[in-house]
């Protein structure tokens, strides 16, 4: 686990992969077109594939969680939600990266906010559990390195990817709890809070990922206009 003021990003690898493999090809279906392609169908393509990447960019490539010293941003493809450590209660997985808020004065519940970017189908925890029952009925004929290694080492091999994410952000967060605490009770600056006059209290904030959104519509309502010339 890294320091409480490590920079980290959480992303679907699949996702990435699919972005480049995505790219690619469209990048080389955009050159032939240019080379051969003529006519009012060769530029609906064209739109539609650029559009395609768009919708591929939004979907696949920006969504991600990051932490980093003043809490937890969750990028969602149209809208971005940020969360002070200290408005962090839980993170937890189920089917996706979870991360519940604090709830504000005078509200009921707090609010959960939904990962995008890091998520786990039903049959991949079905996958995931079945695997544990697995490994605890095999640790008899387990290597003896294996069976001498700590708890928490066993716990990481038999986890799947997103599970690990959930983790790891709910111990961080636990941790910035833990630092803020003691900072207050000794009036001293703590690590894990920011020195760059960034707030680390308050309510979470949601906004509109404009770009996304523009890098989104803005294809696909080129690819309307040139459909119906």
């Amino acid at each position: 686990m890294g320091d409480v003021t490590d920079r980290q990003v959480f992303r679907s690898a699949g996702s990435v992969v699919l972005w480049w493999a995505w790219l690619v090809f469209a990048a080389a279906s955009l050159v032939a077109l240019a080379v051969t392609g003529r006519g009012h169908s060769s530029a609906v393509t064209a739109a539609a594939l650029i559009a395609v990447t768009g919708l591929a960019y939004g979907c696949a490539l920006r969504p991600r969680i990051v932490a980093d010293e003043t809490g937890i941003s969750v990028l969602n493809p149209v809208r971005d939600h940020v969360v002070p450590w200290a408005a962090v209660t839980k993170v937890d997985l189920v089917n996706a990266v979870r991360v519940h808020c604090a709830a504000a004065p005078g509200a009921p519940r707090g609010q959960v906010i939904y990962s995008w970017a890091v998520q786990s189908s039903g049959r991949a925890m079905l996958k995931s559990e079945s695997r544990a029952r697995r490994a605890a009925r095999r640790t008899a004929h387990r290597p003896a390195g294996y069976g001498r290694l700590p708890p928490e080492a066993r716990q990481v091999l038999e986890q799947s990817a997103a599970e690990l994410i959930a983790q790891q952000l709910d111990e961080r967060a636990t941790r910035s709890r833990a630092n803020a605490t003691s900072g207050a009770c000794s009036g001293q600056p703590t690590t894990g809070q920011p020195t760059t006059g960034q707030p680390t209290t308050g309510q979470p904030t949601t906004g509109w990922a404009w770009p996304p959104i523009a890098a989104m519509a803005l294809p696909v309502l080129a690819l309307i206009i040139v459909a119906l010339a």
